[in-house]
């Protein structure tokens, strides 16, 4: 079954906030927040509720940014959900904190926290610009995206080839 999800980019003052996860095989490891549109829902609506739920804040606008798909047979994780086939909508979003402290209100499975991180670091982390660096870990496919969005290249608005290649 193919599902559409929803992840947010959301920049504050040259920091990009992204969900924690820790899993046993992997370890630590940061992605995008957002999750699965539910039935009955608009993407909007969807974007909103998975922010509200991981991070605890409301989204004030948000712009699409590009359309990617996933098939997670294909990538690193697939063990752990091998039958996943989603079609990701990415929004830039601006956000109105409900406090100062973010918050999970209904977290991810794996999810261990909420970070703030340098933008100039993940750039580093992406393109491997100082190999003696402690680099933070993203999911293949959410490397390969921030390479794209935080190069000067202007973002393909729809992409699979990433997303179909064997690791």
């Amino acid at each position: 079954m193919i599902r559409n999800t929803v992840r947010a980019l959301i920049i504050q003052n040259d920091n990009l906030l992204l969900i924690k996860k820790r899993r046993a095989n992997i370890g630590i490891y940061y992605v995008l927040p957002g999750g699965a549109q539910e039935e009955n829902e608009t993407l909007e609506q969807a974007l909103s509720r998975e922010c509200m739920e991981e991070l605890g804040i409301e989204i004030s606008s948000s712009g699409l940014v590009c359309v990617r798909e996933y098939i997670s047979r294909n990538h690193e994780y697939s063990f752990i959900m091998k039958e996943v086939h989603s079609i990701d909508f990415i929004y830039e979003c601006s956000t109105h904190f409900l406090n100062n402290e973010l918050r999970s209100l209904q977290a991810d499975v794996g999810q261990v926290g909420i970070e703030w991180l340098p933008i100039n670091e993940i750039k580093r982390t992406v393109y491997r610009l100082e190999e003696s660096l402690e680099h933070y870990k993203f999911p293949r496919t959410t490397n390969e995206f921030f390479k794209e969005y935080f190069s000067d290249q202007v973002i393909k608005p729809y992409s699979s080839v990433i997303f179909e290649s064997n690791p």
